[in-house]
């Protein structure tokens, strides 16, 4: 009889009982730990990419349409096939009562600077043969040139302003011109105006003693402050809406002080379209924007809530810009190191 093959044990340190068995094993659990290790990456890319796209072709603030249920508004793609004579042929109802009344024309233009879609212009626009002085109006055209797709933006442009402007804080319509050319709209006329303006007004001199109007306390900063806090809450809470460009370059004040946000161009955006195009984005000075709009390009209204700060520093400096040591390149990079303004002496700790 032949002496018998010892039993392999797994407590054996004996490898020589399975050596084949264990040359296999050296062989494939390596190549398998390998490949679970590959897959594992191609996923985390995989889900990575697709984010990616669906941050691109995601819409930035969904509109909810039981929030929004307005009659004949229209959202999606642009029609760039659209001209002027199909808007004649097409006419919107609800914009009849809008229209500039044929008895009234402008009487008198003051051209204030080119805007998107033409020029911008500060009116009075009265009853045609009347001596009466008539109404002050900011006028915003759009040039006859205008290619379709722009002439439709603006007629949309239109329609936002008279359904969404219906906020003591947001600036009021007063009509519109969509039956002949240029398509116009005509906004309500503040005295002294714009913000921005009349805070490097105020930095030509004392003119508190000669127009009370030029006595900026901190209780008017204050006030001014809650009211466009208001008109925010109104865009963002009532209509899921965000303004995107807070700043005293958009903002109306009266001889009292009541203030009333303009430049709602980025908000027509996302109402029109459900987002806000790479470009129009683009368009927002980046030291009015929030650290993570300016990194991926998203809008929420937390970024509203960073310019409404900045707007404040504005105010409280007169019209300076924020960041002036700061070229807007580095800006970020400071940003996300944890730099941040520091409170101007004339801010009190309240304010």
């Amino acid at each position: 009889m032949g002496t018998p093959q010892p039993r392999c044990n797994a407590s054996f340190k004996d490898f020589r009982c399975n050596n084949v068995g264990m040359q296999i094993a050296v062989i494939i659990i390596p190549i398998l730990l390998t490949l679970s290790t590959l897959l594992v990456v191609v996923v985390v890319l995989w889900k990575s990419c697709l984010r990616r796209r669906g941050q691109k072709i995601e819409p930035i603030i969904v509109l909810n349409a039981e929030d929004l249920n307005h009659e004949g508004k229209e959202q999606g793609v642009v029609n760039t096939a659209a001209s002027f004579e199909d808007l004649q042929h097409n006419p919107e109802p609800f914009l009849e009562k809008w229209e500039l009344p044929p008895d009234r024309g402008i009487k008198s233009v003051e051209f204030l600077c080119d805007g998107r879609f033409g020029a911008v212009c500060r009116a009075t626009v009265g009853k045609k043969g009347a001596s009466e002085t008539g109404q002050m109006a900011i006028v915003r055209e759009c040039a006859e040139t205008s290619s379709p797709g722009k002439v439709r933006e603006f007629h949309d442009l239109i329609k936002f302003h008279i359904r969404v402007c219906n906020h003591s804080s947001l600036v009021k319509v007063l009509w519109c011109q969509t039956t002949i050319q240029p398509l116009r709209l005509f906004l309500a006329d503040m005295h002294p105006g714009n913000l921005l303006s009349y805070l490097w007004k105020l930095r030509e001199g004392d003119l508190r003693g000669v127009d009370c109007t030029y006595d900026l306390t901190e209780k008017r900063v204050y006030s001014m402050a809650l009211q466009l806090a208001s008109g925010l809450e109104y865009l963002t809470g009532t209509l899921k809406l965000v303004h995107g460009y807070v700043a005293a370059c958009n903002v109306l004040i009266d001889q009292d002080m009541n203030a009333r946000l303009c430049g709602l161009g980025l908000a027509a955006e996302v109402y029109r379209m459900g987002a806000l195009s790479y470009g129009k984005d683009a368009e927002v000075p980046i030291k009015w924007l929030a650290p993570e709009r300016i990194v991926k390009r998203i809008i929420t209204e937390k970024s509203d809530v960073w310019s409404f700060g900045i707007f404040l520093y504005e105010v409280v400096t007169l019209g300076s810009p924020p960041y002036l040591a700061l070229t807007p390149p580095e800006v970020l990079p400071k940003l996300k190191s944890g730099h941040r303004m520091q409170k101007p002496e004339q801010c009190s700790k309240h304010l």
